[in-house]
């Protein structure tokens, strides 16, 4: 590869990595709990939790896109005035409004497509708490659905509350699969997220006969 080649793709490669570093300051770093989200996932680390990124950057999260959007504004200017290529800066561009904007795109891409029955189902509610971003808030709803019983859930962040509803024709073992909250427990604290022993009792006692709130 010869030198003006060479410097070119070096400086297309440190473009992609200034676009991806404005859109994790965007994000609130949204990225890197999906990361570690994926790892725990695949048992390849445990217990990490919420990595507390967005308790820090969240709060200014409006001004921090304020700030990369004026960025990226400017290297649009640069590209036009100077006749620079736009192709490499476009492909930038969509990898920056991807990971800036990805919390909402967890949020619209977390919820149920259809309204959950209403039904022999009970509605759970209870807090969870080591959550910090829409990154942990999409991991904890993972888990959750994947429980045996459960209908459908809602988790939110920033009060740490989560609603499961659960089916009432598998609240017994004989019926089929147990909505099983030390299941649901441990799966949850492997991860690093925490639901009180106390309150895992209520909640199992509340999925047999009816909606509890704790």
């Amino acid at each position: 590869m010869s030198n003006s080649l060479q410097k070119s793709w070096l400086a297309s490669m440190w473009g992609f990595v200034e676009a991806t570093l404005a859109g994790l300051l965007g994000s609130s770093c949204c990225l890197v709990q999906l990361g570690v989200n994926l790892l725990t996932s695949l048992n390849i680390i445990h217990g990490v939790g919420c990595t507390g990124f967005n308790k820090t950057l969240g709060p200014i999260r409006t001004q921090l896109r304020i700030v990369t959007a004026v960025y990226m504004a400017w290297s649009w200017f640069l590209a036009v005035r100077r006749g620079w290529s736009k192709r490499g800066l476009l492909a930038r561009t969509i990898v920056f409004a991807v990971v800036t904007f990805l919390p909402e795109i967890l949020l619209w891409s977390g919820g149920p497509s259809l309204a959950p029955p209403t039904e022999e189902v009970d509605v759970v509610t209870f807090k969870v708490d080591g959550m910090g971003c829409e990154a942990c808030q999409a991991h904890v709803k993972g888990v959750i659905d994947g429980l045996g019983g459960v209908v459908a859930s809602s988790v939110d962040f920033t009060s740490g509350m989560a609603e499961v509803h659960v089916a009432r024709r598998w609240a017994s073992k004989s019926a089929g699969p147990m909505f099983d909250v030390s299941v649901m427990a441990e799966k949850l604290d492997e991860d690093g997220y925490f639901v009180a022993p106390e309150e895992a009792q209520t909640v199992a006692a509340s999925a047999l006969s009816g909606r509890t709130e704790l």
